[in-house]
């Protein structure tokens, strides 16, 4: 029995075909019903939940100074838990999802209700932070608040996830407990609020302005994520009966909407520009200058900005030998093949006489190096003096000891015996002598005086090995 098979049928087969159609269309049916939140949605709830929340008097305004006290702590310590415990409590999201909620919903009495509790939510933040920050004794600038000042692609995407996450949480039915989605966007408002009662309290101005534009960045991204879905959702625009009123209403609704909407996503367009090109600008110094002599210390002192048209990489090799014109050359066009650094200028700090310039700082060194040498010998030199004056001060105490004790056994009528050094001159020399004070009794005459100094010199001179000494008595 043969069995042949027919490569050249071009037939499809329908069974395939449908077996294809119903996968894809059971896949995509399963995805919809993990996706899906459309079901889950109140309108009504979550409506008069976000009314409810906008509100910034009474008992939510001191929950809200009694956060950002304890976040000013956190940032101050350079606590993280600290911080995070701080956003569990804050209060901080009801007047922004008021505001999307208003946009979405051409709701401008809400809108105007929002804007002035935002306001107010903002005046009570930075002015508490402010307050505390100016009468704490501490005022370092730790990393936690620094971090706070200066913006990036990572804060958009906080802002804006985690104000999707919350006005999600916020439309399901059974409502989500707010300390579940407030941290990430306390994350995103309650830092940078912080962060400006800090610089106030220091003067510093610029990084106060700094920290205040990330927080507005921040809010707006929240109030776009609101506005999305709840566009998404269809929730109910609000009609006005007066068609003047509705006109002014329709327009001011969009002037914010469009606010709201183009100036994030020019400030996302600009963020994102300036990662790529520090990424770039990182690859493009550590990858094309390999292979240059001092490489770690040219990618160390190297250095990238980046300003919209007028960006810059700059090579500093000041002190070493300078890039020939064939190097800078290569350097430019391998630029050139980062997408990202076409328009950037590549500078080249360096010096041609810059060898002079290096010797003249190796000797400048040199000398510095020592002269600190002189000082640390001239040190030690005085300690060692010192230790060695201690060592013949001990040395002496010890043959005092000894000479002390023999002398009172061998001279009775001794009273007083007396060891010490003196400086003598005859004004070409100065020599140190030591000298040997002696008190006799008084009953001995002074034949008897004079013939035991003798004895005792006698004997010390035995004793020391040496001759070069004074006997001192009370000879009258």
């Amino acid at each position: 029995m043969e069995t042949k098979f027919d490569f050249n049928d071009s037939k499809e087969n329908p069974d395939i075909k449908k077996n294809a159609s119903g996968l894809f269309k059971g896949v995509f049916i399963f995805l919809k019903s993990i996706l899906n939140f459309y079901d889950d949605v109140d309108k009504n709830a979550t409506v008069n939940s976000i009314k409810a929340d906008i509100s910034m008097k009474g008992t939510t305004a001191w929950i809200l100074i009694c956060s950002i006290l304890i976040a000013s702590v956190g940032l101050n310590a350079n606590s993280t838990p600290v911080v995070i415990g701080a956003m569990l409590i804050s209060p901080l999201l009801g007047p922004i999802l008021g505001l999307g909620f208003s946009i979405a919903t051409n709701d401008i009495e809400t809108l105007k209700n929002s804007f002035i509790n935002f306001l107010v939510m903002v005046f009570l933040s930075v002015i508490t932070a402010y307050i505390f920050f100016a009468i704490i004794p501490v005022n370092d600038e730790s990393s936690e608040l620094f971090s706070r000042s200066s913006f990036d692609i990572r804060d958009v995407l906080i802002a804006f996830f985690g104000g999707l996450a919350l006005i999600i949480a916020k439309t399901k039915k059974e409502n989500i407990s707010s300390a579940i989605f407030g941290v990430a966007i306390a994350t995103a408002l309650m830092p940078p609020l912080c962060t400006v009662g800090f610089y106030l309290a220091q003067q510093n101005f610029t990084k106060a302005l700094s920290a205040m534009y990330l927080f507005t960045i921040n809010s707006m991204y929240i109030i776009v994520a609101t506005y999305m879905v709840l566009k998404i959702l269809r929730f109910p625009l609000i009609n006005y009966a007066n068609s003047t009123r509705r006109s002014f209403i329709n327009k001011t609704v969009s002037f914010a909407s469009l606010l709201i909407l183009i100036y994030p996503i020019f400030t996302f367009t600009k963020v994102v520009n300036e990662s790529r090109f520090d990424s770039q600008s990182d690859n493009f110094l550590k990858n094309e200058l390999v292979g240059l002599p001092n490489y770690d210390l040219l990618l160390e002192r190297s250095s990238f900005n980046y300003n919209d048209g007028d960006s810059k990489i700059t090579i500093n090799t000041y002190g070493q030998k300078p890039l020939s014109d064939e190097t800078i050359s290569f350097l430019n066009k391998k630029k050139d093949t980062y997408s990202k650094l076409i328009n950037a200028t590549l500078e080249f700090v360096q010096d041609k006489n810059n060898l002079i310039n290096s010797n003249e700082f190796v000797k400048e060194l040199r000398y510095r190096d020592s002269i600190e040498l002189i000082s640390k010998t001239n040190e030690i030199n005085k300690l060692n003096k010192r230790l060695s004056d201690l060592e013949k001060l001990s040395r002496e105490k010890l043959i005092f000891n000894s000479l002390s004790k023999e002398v009172r056994i061998i001279y009775p009528n001794l009273r007083e015996f007396e060891v010490f050094e003196t400086i003598k001159t005859d004004f070409n020399s100065i020599d140190t002598i030591l000298v040997f004070s002696l008190k006799w009794d008084n009953n001995l005459d002074q034949n008897e005086k004079i013939k035991l100094n003798q004895n005792i010199k006698n004997w010390l001179e035995f004793q020391l090995d040496d001759d070069v000494f004074e006997i001192r008595s009370n000879i009258e």
